[in-house]
């Protein structure tokens, strides 16, 4: 009798269990298969937009630092300007220092020739 219920029951899992089986394995592994194709398709959609900020950010670094270079040259030519400005006021200072001195000679020079008069 138990010989008789192998076959019977290798038919029953081949005709009835296997294709059931099969069914709820398929729709399990289809659902499965869109539900990581999606979160697969929202990754990528991320990543683009990450490498499009990337980018946009590396493009405004770039400008800043060609921005900064300017202001450093702007500030070495404002440094000389600057150096220049003091020496000529240096030289205007001078200038007059002489323009003093010689006035205090010339009064000098006057006194002297009134004492030795």
């Amino acid at each position: 009798m138990a010989e008789d219920l192998i076959p019977i029951l290798t038919r029953f899992h081949r005709e009835v269990m296997l294709p059931d089986i099969q069914r709820i394995v398929g729709e399990a592994v289809d659902g499965l298969e869109g539900r990581m194709s999606a979160h697969f398709d929202a990754i990528y959609q991320r990543f683009d937009r990450l490498e499009t900020e990337y980018h946009m950010l590396v493009a405004g670094l770039k400008r800043v630092e060609e921005r900064l270079d300017r202001i450093d040259r702007v500030e070495g030519r404002l440094d000389v300007v600057e150096q220049r400005l003091a020496k000529q006021d240096l030289q205007a200072e001078l200038a007059a220092l002489k323009a003093r001195v010689d006035g205090l000679q010339g009064q000098i020079r006057i006194l002297e020739e009134r004492l030795s008069a």
